[in-house]
Formats: C-alpha cells, sequence, structure tokens
C-alpha cells in the first residue's frame, strides 16, 4: 500500500518516531515550523487532522495519533 504523503506530515512522522513519550504542542511548533512557544495558531492541528484523516482512509486506522494531557503520540 502507498500513502501520499506532505513533507510536513513525513516531518511529523519522523519526530513521533524518535520519542518514547507525548510530544507536546509547543516542543511540535518549535520543532517542525520553527514557531515559538507564544504562537497563537491552529497550523499543527489542521495537520495532524489531514494526517489522521488520511492514515484513517488508506489503512483503517483511527488510533495511529493519538493525544493526551502531554502531548501527541503514535
Amino acid at each position: 500500500m502507498e500513502l501520499q504523503l506532505t513533507e510536513m506530515e513525513i516531518n511529523f512522522l519522523i519526530l513521533f518516531s524518535k520519542s518514547d513519550k507525548p510530544l507536546s504542542r509547543n516542543f511540535i511548533l518549535k520543532n517542525v515550523w520553527k514557531y515559538s512557544a507564544e504562537s497563537d495558531t491552529h497550523t499543527l492541528e489542521t495537520h495532524i487532522h489531514r494526517l489522521r484523516k488520511k492514515i484513517f482512509e488508506k489503512f483503517n486506522d483511527n488510533n495511529f495519533i493519538k493525544n493526551s494531557d502531554l502531548g501527541y503520540y503514535i
């Protein structure tokens, strides 16, 4: 099976795969987009939503990217 991913989606997955704990919103914004912690943006949530949708449509997996009070994880 093939899944078409954007460069940003690939960056997310690489970042997630390097961590064994949830990644905070601020950590992801800083490390993927170089945004400051004070940034008021929905960029992260929009990208996570699109990536979850692609994964669900291709693999029928609704739990690939999870989130908790500590952050996002796979």
